[in-house]
């Protein structure tokens, strides 16, 4: 588990006391943070979605993962178009 905190707390914002929160939460590795969904993060004590957002950003940065950032589910290709994805499975055009 120390390594673990150890680990997390390259991130700035994250100490010893919210290293562990994250452990115990089972964020126990920067990647895990990183493909996090802010909601889930901020159910932990002594996170705040501001604190939230920096986290996350800091450790997609670290991971390579800023360019995943944005769910790929949310989008469907078609051709040279790009549609958005609502919940009911409703397409609104991005590019007509």
């Amino acid at each position: 588990m120390n390594k673990q905190m150890k680990e997390l707390q390259k991130l700035k914002g994250i100490g010893k006391v919210l290293s562990q929160r994250l452990v115990e939460h089972s964020y126990d590795t920067i990647a895990k943070v990183a493909a996090a969904q802010e909601k889930g993060l901020e159910r932990i004590a002594g996170m705040n979605p501001q604190k939230v957002r920096s986290i996350v950003t800091q450790a997609r940065e670290m991971t390579g993962e800023a360019e995943k950032g944005r769910p790929t589910w949310l989008e469907e290709k078609d051709g040279g178009n790009v549609h958005q994805v609502s919940g009911a499975g409703q397409r609104d055009e991005k590019n007509p």
